[in-house]
C-alpha cells in the first residue's frame, strides 16, 4: 500500500465519509483506502497542484479538503448500491432520503476544484475559466493589449 501524499491525519476516514453524510457501516476505512480510491483522489489533486508538499498554513488547509472532496467524489457513484445493502442487513425499514449520488460527485469535484482555486501559489490552466472574469484592462504602450 502506498503512503497517502497528502491525507495524513487521523481523521481523513471520517472527514470523507462526513462528506458524503454517511457512516462507517456504508463504507469502511478499507474502502476509503483502497488503491483505486484514495491514490488516484490524491494522484488528481496533486497534478493540478504539483507543489503540494510546500504548501503551509491557509494554501495547506485547501489543498486537504480539496484531497477530501476528490476521494469523496470518486466514492459517491456507488453510494446507492452500498445504502441498498446496508439498509437490508436491519429488521426494521426507514426511507432513505433520496441523493443523486452521481449530481453529488459533481458537486464534490466543483468544491475541490474550489478550494484548488483558493490556495495562492495555483496558476490557473486555460481549461478552467475560473480566474478569466476580469478580461483584459490594462494595455500596453503603444495601445497593444497585455493579453
Amino acid at each position: 500500500m502506498m503512503a497517502n501524499k497528502i491525507l495524513t491525519t487521523e481523521t481523513y476516514h471520517e472527514e470523507i465519509r462526513g462528506r458524503l453524510g454517511i457512516g462507517e457501516d456504508v463504507i469502511t476505512d478499507s474502502n476509503i483506502d483502497a488503491f483505486s480510491v484514495l491514490p488516484i483522489g490524491e494522484a488528481r489533486i496533486v497534478k493540478l497542484v504539483p507543489d503540494y508538499a510546500d504548501l503551509t498554513g491557509d494554501d495547506q488547509a485547501y489543498v486537504y479538503a480539496a484531497a477530501i472532496c476528490m476521494v469523496a467524489a470518486i466514492l459517491a457513484p456507488s453510494m446507492a448500491a452500498r445504502i441498498k445493502k446496508t439498509m437490508k442487513d436491519f429488521d426494521f425499514s426507514f426511507e432513505n432520503q433520496a441523493v443523486n449520488w452521481d449530481r453529488r460527485a459533481s458537486q464534490l469535484v466543483d468544491e475541490a476544484n474550489e478550494f484548488i482555486g483558493l490556495i495562492s501559489s495555483f496558476q490557473e490552466t486555460l481549461d478552467a475559466p475560473l480566474f478569466l472574469l476580469s478580461g483584459p484592462t490594462r494595455r500596453r504602450k503603444g495601445g497593444v493589449s497585455n493579453v
